[in-house]
Order: C-alpha cells, then sequence, then structure tokens
C-alpha cells in the first residue's frame, strides 16, 4: 500500500512545523507485507515515481535521502534536478556534520520515519516513508504511479515480480 501525503495539515501533524511540504517533497507512506516463508529483498535505489501529468513530458523520480529533504526544507543550498541524488540513507552511515543542530534534529526526524530497509522478513509488515522532489505540483499525484521493481527471494535470489501503485484514486485528505 501506498499513501501519498498531499496537503499542509497532514504534513503538519505528522512532521511538525518544518516538513517537506512547505519545500515541495512528496511524502509516500508506504507498507509492505511478505506473506511468504521467504524473505525478500527490495532494491530501494531501483523504486521510482512516475509522474505523467497532462500536457507534460513523462518524468521518472527517484527517492531522496533525508538528508537531501533537510536541505531542501532548511534552504542549505540549491539542488540540481539532473544531479544524480544520493541513495537511501542506511542508519548510522553518511555524511556527517557541519550543518547545524537544526539540521541534525530535521535529519534524525525524517530518518525515524523514512523507510530504510531493504529486507522483506517472512510473514511480516514494514513501513515507512519515501520522500520525492515533485516541486511543489501535489496536483500531479493523481497521475503519478509508485514503481518499485527488482523483487526477489533473498535465499535464491529469483526474481519474483514488480509493483505498480496507481495514486489516481489518491485524494487529499
Amino acid at each position: 500500500m501506498a499513501d501519498p501525503y498531499q496537503d499542509a495539515a497532514r504534513y503538519k501533524a505528522r512532521f511538525g512545523k518544518k516538513n517537506p511540504y512547505d519545500a515541495g517533497i512528496l511524502a509516500v507512506e508506504v507498507f509492505f507485507r511478505n506473506d511468504t516463508d521467504k524473505p525478500i529483498r527490495l532494491d530501494l535505489e531501483a523504486i521510482r515515481l512516475l509522474l505523467n501529468p497532462p500536457g507534460f513530458d513523462k518524468q521518472r523520480l527517484g527517492p531522496m535521502s533525508a538528508e537531501d529533504v533537510a536541505d531542501r526544507i532548511l534552504n542549505k543550498g540549491a539542488q540540481d534536478p539532473t544531479a544524480r541524488r544520493r541513495p537511501l540513507p542506511v542508519p548510522g552511515r553518511g555524511p556527517k556534520g557541519g550543518r547545524g543542530k537544526d539540521w541534525e534534529e530535521l535529519v534524525a526526524t525524517l530518518r525515524a520515519g523514512a523507510f530504510a530497509t531493504d529486507l522483506l522478513p517472512p510473514r511480516s509488515t514494514v513501513h515507512g516513508f519515501l520522500f520525492f522532489d515533485i516541486d511543489r505540483r501535489f496536483d500531479w499525484v493523481p497521475s503519478a504511479r509508485l514503481y518499485l521493481p527488482d523483487l526477489k527471494f533473498m535465499t535464491d535470489k529469483k526474481a519474483l515480480l514488480y509493483f505498480e501503485v496507481d495514486f489516481g484514486a489518491a485524494r487529499p485528505r
């Protein structure tokens, strides 16, 4: 399941005063359930938000790291939309400090809710947020799909399937 957050009130309730909405970033709460007896591996770097807004070119956006989201929220440097984004964070890794207490607290808050595991344990459900820079075009969300390729059983690396979650029925709450 994927639940795209589309209005300011939901963002403020979940993330507080400094939140991704104000920076034009879509937060998508995702839930993955593994009903099998084998662990499943996701390729987090292959996940894409597919946008097909009427009258515009199709776009494939990769998820943002908590650090990139915090930079945008706090306006710490311009973001080049063509630049390769940092991969999703692995807890305990990544660039350290130098950006201030506010930035570090915001990153910690974002990481706490972010989807950051590439393993779906057997008979379990995992969830968290994925973040995508949609440049404040929340009106494009109904034309979006979340694409999750390269799911594999971890034990034999046998390709399993892929998922696309259509946001066409999503409405702001």
